[in-house]
């Protein structure tokens, strides 16, 4: 209900012009629970962030081939199938994908926010590269090339919509097995 709401009043008013007080009003729970739940209205944004990184670790220590080695294009494939595998668990809607892509945009402190979930994220992989094999140098080098795959999709994504597509091309760019380059 907290995230439903305030990603409501963030479509309608914008991040800045939006308070706690008013998400937890939206929301008709006070501002208590609001922070029993959420540090500030940041994390609102993020808040599936470490659940979504948790299925994609998951799915690399279970499902990745072993040990998975030194290859590179190998790791960020693991990457890549993890982030597919966790797609169907995202709790951001289409409508409040969009609202936050539109609100990054606007924000370079929200986009600061984006950056260190993205960079815990790649974290946590390559860490779970490791678990299964793979050298941490190349664990990391991985991890950070899809993370970077993942933020040229978004800047250079015109709609919520056209993210897969443009995900797609960055991978093709790298050369990542399974990528299909753009025409």
């Amino acid at each position: 209900m907290i995230v439903s709401a305030a990603f409501q009043l963030f479509a309608e008013h914008g991040f800045d012009n939006v308070t706690v007080a008013a998400i937890a009003e939206r929301a008709e729970v006070g501002r208590t629970t609001f922070f029993r739940y959420f540090g500030d209205k940041q994390q609102v944004l993020f808040a599936d962030e470490s659940a979504e990184t948790d299925r994609m670790c998951a799915h690399i220590r279970e499902k990745a081939p072993r040990p998975l080695g030194g290859d590179l294009a190998a790791a960020v494939a693991a990457i890549r199938e993890s982030a597919s595998a966790a797609r169907p668990h995202i709790a951001l809607s289409p409508g409040h994908s969009a609202v936050l892509a539109r609100l990054l945009r606007e924000s370079t402190e929200l986009r600061s926010r984006y950056l260190l979930t993205r960079q815990e994220r790649a974290l946590r992989l390559a860490g779970a590269l490791t678990e299964v094999g793979t050298p941490e140098n190349v664990a990391v080098l991985a991890a950070h090339a899809a993370m970077a795959c993942e933020l040229t999709a978004m800047r250079l994504a015109e709609t919520p919509d056209a993210f897969p597509g443009r995900l797609e091309e960055a991978y093709a760019l790298m050369g990542a097995p399974g990528a299909v380059a753009a025409s």
